[in-house]
């Protein structure tokens, strides 16, 4: 099938499809030079923005870092061991390290539909349907004369899905897939979770993470409806269809999850008989309410902080040198797409533009970052700035002697001329 109307061309390829066994879906697509000229002008825009936008995301992330650093050391300077068995007033407001078991303070954890019970620290029901979903790949190759060809090929299959997948957009009709789930997911969490004598604050419950498989019984179903149609199969689940070996969409199988008790250590301010973060006297740097499974000494704790901050300081990094280089790249883009005339020298410019943009915002980000140092904590910006500019100088020099030797090459072969 094609569009005679203008733009882009479309081409359709079907395989298989059926609605029973899956099947694929190609699509094809032709755009020429002066669309693809188009696209390009507008990313110019798009690039602007994802270029001057990382200057101020790397400038704000070394502050954050610095900031997180103080707040950590900060806390970590006031912090006291307690024994978490007997809360003494006395420690209000201050900064308390302890470890101790962590427990459900209240009644066992139901499922009310099913009627499983645990003691653990939350009890999550996890259902999946049988469905059919939908994925897609994309490869693309240059015509001569600027245009570009991209073929899509979207497959159907079934699969088990924790969630309602609709249909409604698939690329192509045939599939259907049920709009509700007779079961779904749910999770009930001890109230309170008990930390030795202290209540366990709400800001740490998604910390609870050493998530365990509950075993269950069909037996132990107190509803005789559900009771009497439902299979156990071999890895656990609760299966609700005809045959799990060969499950029909809609079928349904359902397992559950609790954390049990364990030992955890936590760093906070005590406020009563519960904890609430540690904040700077300047309010920056986040709140710091550190939490770990296991036994841990509050170095330790603190040293797995700075890690962390440490390590999401490196990812803003990049993510703002990424930024940066790829608003380079879109703002020359338009070069690479009217070389693209002739296939190969676009592609050979492309690769100038991604080295260019790859080396010149690398240089420009270390720039930036050494600047925000400069303003936070002079004496370690001042260093990392003449490290960079000593290695910009490095590179302009290594530029400019390998012109000259090629301009000397160059004047030697007319000599021997």
């Amino acid at each position: 099938m094609s569009d005679d109307g203008g733009g882009e061309d479309y081409d359709v390829d079907v395989e298989g499809g059926d609605g029973e066994g899956g099947g694929t879906f190609t699509e094809t697509t032709h755009e020429n030079l002066g669309e693809r000229l188009q696209g390009a002008c507008a990313g110019i825009c798009i690039g602007l923005l994802l270029f001057f936008g990382s200057f101020p995301l790397l400038f704000w992330n070394e502050h954050r870092a610095v900031d997180r650093y103080d707040a950590l050391r900060g806390a970590e300077s006031q912090t006291v061991a307690v024994n978490p068995l007997y809360i003494d007033p006395a420690n209000d407001g201050k900064v308390v390290h302890f470890s101790a078991n962590i427990t459900n303070g209240g009644d066992a954890l139901v499922d009310t539909v099913f009627g499983f019970e645990s003691d653990g620290l939350t009890l999550r029901r996890e259902a999946e349907m049988y469905q059919w979903v939908e994925t897609s790949s994309t490869s693309s190759k240059k015509d001569v004369g600027g245009g570009k060809t991209k073929t899509t090929t979207y497959t159907y299959d079934k699969e088990w899905k924790s969630y309602l997948v609709s249909t409604s957009n698939f690329k192509q009709s045939g599939y259907t897939n049920p709009t509700t789930m007779e079961y779904t997911n749910a999770k009930k969490t001890a109230d309170p979770i008990l930390v030795g004598s202290y209540e366990l604050p709400s800001e740490l419950e998604s910390r609870i993470t050493w998530e365990k498989s509950l075993p269950v019984d069909v037996e132990d179903i107190t509803d005789g409806s559900i009771r009497n149609r439902t299979t156990k199969t071999s890895d656990g689940y609760l299966y609700y269809g005809n045959s799990y070996q060969s499950p029909q969409v809609g079928d349904q199988r359902v397992k559950w999850y609790y954390v049990p008790e364990s030992i955890i250590t936590i760093i906070g301010v005590q406020n009563g008989n519960t904890l609430s973060a540690f904040v700077s006297e300047s309010g920056e740097g986040g709140d710091v309410l550190l939490m770990q499974q296991g036994t841990h000494s509050a170095a330790a704790m603190y040293d797995q902080a700075e890690a962390e901050n440490a390590a999401l300081s490196w990812i803003l990094r990049f993510v703002g040198w990424f930024l940066m280089g790829a608003g380079l790249y879109l703002v020359f883009r338009p070069i690479e797409v009217f070389a693209d005339i002739i296939p190969c020298v676009g592609s050979i410019i492309g690769c100038g533009l991604i080295f260019m943009s790859v080396v010149l915002s690398a240089l420009l980000s270390a720039l930036t970052i050494s600047i925000a140092w400069l303003t936070a904590h002079p004496k370690i910006g001042a260093i990392i700035l003449v490290v960079t500019l000593a290695v910009i100088g490095c590179c302009a020099f290594g530029v400019k002697y390998l012109e000259r030797r090629r301009a000397d090459a160059e004047e030697d072969g007319k000599d021997c001329e």
